[in-house]
């Protein structure tokens, strides 16, 4: 279960991100996945079509991207991020939806309305470095200099990825 889901006596709300977590994550460098200590350098996170699909055409470009607009997404190590894509509905395939609405919609989360599809790509990217800030009800992240980008419509094209990464060579 991801580090940043929050609970709700003893069951864990999927969908959801704690915003205590979430800082906590951010501020000790923690995987939003695990919630164990990342490296310095390179961290994952998964994009949805909108963002895989302008770091593509930034890329074929020979163009750097950074995200401007912050996201509450936070990063992660690269196999813990190649596992979520896999193992969340709405990130794994083109046709997933989202279960539950933003916490509280604004500007940044409009688009996150239930029921909303992931639409036909996806992705698992590696950044060299990531910066944040946490407000009085969410953590921001931005993510700079693409390193590693691995798209998918189906994100089980990530398993032989994933198997690699934990060492196992089946």
């Amino acid at each position: 279960m991801p580090a940043i889901t929050p609970w709700q006596g003893e069951r864990p709300q999927f969908a959801l991100t704690d915003h205590g977590r979430s800082a906590d994550c951010a501020r000790q460098r923690l995987c939003s996945v695990c919630g164990t200590r990342m490296p310095r350098g390179t961290v994952w996170r998964v994009v949805g079509a909108t963002e895989a699909g302008a770091i593509a055409d930034a890329r074929a470009a020979g163009r750097p991207y950074r995200n401007l607009a912050p996201t509450t997404e936070g990063p992660g190590h690269r196999a813990c991020m190649l596992y979520a894509s896999m193992v969340c509905p709405y990130l794994a395939r083109p046709g997933g939806r989202r279960g539950t609405d933003a916490e509280h919609p604004d500007a940044l989360t409009a688009h996150v309305v239930r029921g909303a599809a992931r639409g036909v790509l996806g992705a698992v990217v590696g950044f060299a470095e990531y910066e944040f800030a946490v407000t009085a009800d969410r953590t921001l992240f931005r993510f700079l200099d693409v390193v590693e980008f691995l798209p998918h419509e189906n994100a089980d094209t990530h398993l032989a990825a994933l198997r690699a990464e934990l060492g196992d060579r089946r």
